[in-house]
């Protein structure tokens, strides 16, 4: 949909203030949130494939769950949608910690997360965290990726945020993961300062 960059930014940042007083759009900051705009308004100047999700890496505190937040909030507004085996989905979603989701599945086993193996879009936070294999009586499964390995089968969109950079993520996760991951996500690296701390 046709938008105004300016006007999009000024949005974000009436959003990030409702969620948290002290947001502040960084400069550092601001060139992430252009890149998502262009990616929810479906720009082709967005540097990477509109037809992948996104995952958002950086260091700890510099916003990321923040603004996957923001912009779930913004698509709202224009309530985007996205096409998937020539149906139209609206890009609902939400944060799920990790450890939500591995909690699910020690509670309930594979009932626990199929929620998060069928929903066409989700917001999977701080991969890379959470404990590697979880335990469900006799099932002992790695959740997370089992989770984006059915998501990716399913060609299901998916964000994510994680703390590691992709070097650290590939001596976690398996060959297999890892290339799915790069079908899965444009990687947007987040830097700036620990948001938390310089907003204390």
């Amino acid at each position: 949909m046709p938008y105004d960059m300016e006007i999009a930014l000024s949005v974000v940042k009436r959003i990030g203030k409702g969620i948290d007083p002290k947001f502040i759009l960084t400069p550092k900051a601001r060139e992430v949130y252009v890149k998502l705009i262009q990616y929810f308004h479906a720009d082709p100047d967005f540097p990477g494939e509109l037809t992948k999700g996104l995952m958002l890496m950086g260091p700890t505190g510099t916003g990321k769950t923040l603004a996957m937040k923001v912009m779930s909030i913004y698509r709202e507004i224009d309530n985007t949608k996205f096409v998937m085996s020539n149906r139209i989905f609206k890009m609902n979603y939400e944060v799920v910690d990790v450890n939500q989701i591995v909690n699910c599945f020690i509670a309930n086993s594979f009932d626990g997360i199929k929620i998060f193996l069928t929903r066409y879009v989700t917001c999977i936070d701080d991969i890379g965290s959470e404990t590697l294999y979880a335990k469900h009586y006799g099932n002992k499964t790695e959740v997370i990726s089992h989770v984006l390995s059915e998501r990716y089968s399913k060609k299901l969109l998916t964000f994510a945020t994680s703390n590691y950079p992709l070097e650290i993520l590939e001596d976690k996760y398996d060959d297999r993961l890892i290339s799915r991951m790069y079908s899965l996500f444009n990687f947007i690296t987040m830097n700036g300062d620990d948001f938390r701390r310089a907003t204390k």
